[in-house]
C-alpha cells in the first residue's frame, strides 16, 4: 500500500466530515458556556453532545458559502459559454484579467488581516467581531477570483513546444496553492462563525430568561452558601426529613455526570453561576418550562 493509499484510508471522507462537525460543535458549545463564565473543557460533554450542537453552529455559514459557490460556478460557466471559440480570445483574456487583478490585490492584503483571521477560538469580545469573522471569507474570495482568472485565461496547455509542459506544471502548482488557501480560509470562517453564534445564542437565551431551559427545585441536606439573587429559600426544620433546605428559582444551564450548573431566570452578565456536585448531598427536581 502506497503512502497516498494510506493517507486516503486514514483521512476518509466520513472521518474528515465527522471531525469537522466535532470541531465546530465543540467551538460553539465552549463559546456558549464561556459567556456565562464556565471554563472551556470543564463541562466535558460527550462526542455525541458536541456533534449534536454542530448543525446549530454551521448551518448559516455553510448555507451562505453554498449560495456563493453556486453563483461563482454559474458565472464561470456563463462566461465560458459566451466567450467560447477562437474569435473571443482577446475578450476572454480581458475578462480573465478582471478576475486576476482584484484577486491578486486581495491576496496581497492578507498580511493586514493575518493577525485576526487565524484566531479560531477567540471570543467576539476579544477581537473585532465583524472584521475578525469576515476577513477569512475575503481571503477565500480573493483566492477564488484568482483561480477563476487562471481558468479563464486562454491558452493551449497541451500544445507542443518546449514551454508547454512548464506552463502546465506552473498552472497546476498555482491551482493547488489557491485551492488550499480557499479551503483553509473557509475553515477559519466557519469556525469564527461558530464562535460568534455561540456567543450570540448565549446572550439571547439569557435575555429571554432561559426560555426552554427546565426549572430546578433543590432539596439539600445542608445549607447552600451562594450569591445568586432571586432564589427563594425555605427551611423545613428538623421534621422536614433528610433534605431539610429547599431552594427554588434556579434554571438548569448544564448538567454533567458529576455537576449541576444553575442560574436564575433573570441572570445578567457578571452574575455568578452556581455549581453543585452531584454527590448525594442534595436532590434536584426538574420542572417543565
Amino acid at each position: 500500500m502506497s503512502f497516498l493509499d494510506k493517507a486516503a484510508y486514514i483521512l476518509a471522507p466520513g472521518t474528515v466530515f465527522i471531525g469537522l462537525l466535532y470541531f465546530y460543535g465543540s467551538t460553539y458549545t465552549d463559546t456558549y458556556y464561556s459567556f456565562f463564565g464556565v471554563p472551556r473543557g470543564d463541562l466535558q460533554f460527550s462526542v455525541q453532545g458536541y456533534l449534536a450542537n454542530s448543525p446549530q453552529a454551521i448551518f448559516s455559514p455553510v448555507w451562505f458559502l453554498f449560495c456563493i459557490g453556486v453563483v461563482l460556478l454559474m458565472l464561470l460557466f456563463t462566461i465560458e459559454h459566451v466567450l467560447a471559440g477562437p474569435r473571443n480570445v482577446a475578450r476572454r483574456r480581458v475578462v480573465a484579467r478582471c478576475f486576476l487583478y482584484p484577486g491578486l490585490v486581495i491576496i496581497l492584503l492578507t498580511p493586514w488581516v493575518f493577525s485576526e483571521w487565524l484566531l479560531v477560538g477567540a471570543s467576539p469580545a476579544s477581537v473585532g467581531e465583524v472584521r475578525g469573522s469576515w476577513a477569512p471569507l475575503v481571503v477565500a474570495l480573493g483566492a477564488a477570483l484568482y483561480l477563476l482568472g487562471l481558468r479563464l485565461m486562454p491558452g493551449d496547455w497541451g500544445a507542443p513546444g518546449s514551454r508547454a509542459p512548464t506552463r502546465r506544471r506552473m498552472w497546476l502548482v498555482a491551482a493547488v496553492v489557491l485551492v488550499g488557501t480557499v479551503a483553509a480560509a473557509l475553515f477559519v470562517f466557519v469556525a469564527r462563525s461558530a464562535t460568534a453564534a455561540g456567543w450570540s445564542d448565549a446572550a439571547i437565551d439569557a435575555g429571554k430568561g432561559f426560555r426552554g431551559h427546565p426549572g430546578v427545585v433543590i432539596y439539600s441536606r445542608v445549607k447552600i452558601a451562594h450569591e445568586v439573587p432571586g432564589i427563594t429559600y425555605t427551611d423545613k426544620g428538623s421534621g422536614g426529613g433528610p433534605y431539610r433546605f429547599r431552594y427554588t428559582g434556579f434554571v438548569t444551564l448544564a448538567k454533567t455526570p458529576t455537576h449541576f450548573y444553575l442560574v436564575p431566570r433573570d441572570w445578567q452578565s457578571g452574575r455568578a453561576v452556581l455549581v453543585l456536585p452531584d454527590d448525594g448531598t442534595f436532590r434536584a427536581e426538574m420542572r417543565p418550562v
